[in-house]
């Protein structure tokens, strides 16, 4: 009776010992899955430009990088631009009203402006982007990882370059309250 007890449980020993090997290739293979699906996630967003930019970090030139806790973005549409960014850096021409936001920020709507996508480096796009019907920006660069990171280069006409560092996510449609 005693063999028997200890062939079994050598058996199931085993069985589990087998199972506790196949854990880690199974959990592997799930981050894969969702690290393949987040890939193909942004890929769609990007060739669809249907997506918002979201600023964590504003990398001014000349200062220490600046943690960002409110919801600064660029929202990017086919047929439009909405950017809500701020801005730390030298100006070089001051706004007439420096309590407005729109005068001090990299804040504007824009309908007309170019847009130009291209495979950069392994896995990244870089994006360019010039709106004809803002006064002050010029260009904004953004570069897109695979992975949905991001890094955003804002050109403007009387003012330092500066870039945030963010990620990019799906533009859901606004819904009516």
């Amino acid at each position: 009776m005693l063999k028997t007890t200890s062939k079994s449980s050598k058996i199931l020993l085993l069985t589990f010992s087998f199972l506790l090997c196949l854990h880690p290739v199974w959990a592997q293979n799930t981050r894969a899955k969702k690290k393949q699906a987040k890939i193909e996630a942004v890929k769609k967003m990007v060739n669809n430009r249907n997506y918002v930019f979201i600023a964590q970090f504003a990398n001014p030139l000349g200062w220490k990088t600046i943690n960002l806790n409110y919801d600064y973005n660029v929202v990017i549409s086919k047929d439009s631009i909405d950017s809500y960014l701020p801005y730390f850096g030298r100006a070089y021409v001051a706004p007439y009203n420096p309590t407005d936001p729109s005068e001090t920020g990299i804040q504007f709507k824009s309908k007309k402006f170019d847009y130009q996508q291209s495979a950069a480096r392994k896995g990244i796009w870089e994006i360019t982007i010039i709106p004809h019907d803002v006064k002050e920006t010029r260009k904004f660069i953004l570069d897109i990882s695979n992975e949905g990171y991001a890094n955003l280069s804002v050109t403007s006409n009387n003012r330092q370059t500066i870039s945030f560092t963010g990620y990019i996510t799906e533009n859901l449609p606004k819904t009516k309250k």
